[in-house]
């Protein structure tokens, strides 16, 4: 079965990029321009990715991140991954959750460390990883 992957960001060409590497690489890609477009979409059971990579600033200063909480708590299964461009700057909003696992890949990523990454996200059960 192919892996659902949604990916949400406003910016056009990382969106296509993103789309690119991982549609040839075997993976179904659901792009989203907004944070609401992408919960909208939970309403299709058949489109509930398997992994989602949100982008922190769409729509607003930090709508990746409340976007997060939300899912978070509806989904604690669903593995996340942040790409974006304030890196390691965001770690701090995850300090209460010291137990789970957050990955954040700081923008631009070679298409190789994304593919891998995702790779070990989608073959790593959430419940046995450690924070990083």
């Amino acid at each position: 079965m192919t892996q659902r992957i949604a990916h949400v960001d406003d910016d056009v060409d990382i969106r296509d990029a993103v789309k690119c590497i991982l549609s040839t690489n075997g993976y179904e890609v659901d792009s989203y321009l907004t944070m609401e477009d992408f919960i909208n979409s939970f309403e299709d059971e058949s489109r509930f990715p398997d992994l989602a990579i949100l982008d922190v600033m769409v729509e607003s200063m930090d709508a990746g991140l409340t976007t997060y909480a939300q899912i978070h708590k509806r989904f604690p299964s669903l593995q996340i991954i942040f790409l974006t461009s304030l890196g390691d700057m965001i770690r701090p909003y995850f300090e209460n959750e010291s137990n789970e696992w957050v990955c954040i890949i700081e923008k631009p990523v070679e298409p190789a460390s994304l593919l891998s990454i995702i790779h070990d996200r989608l073959e790593t059960p959430q419940s046995s990883t450690s924070t990083s």
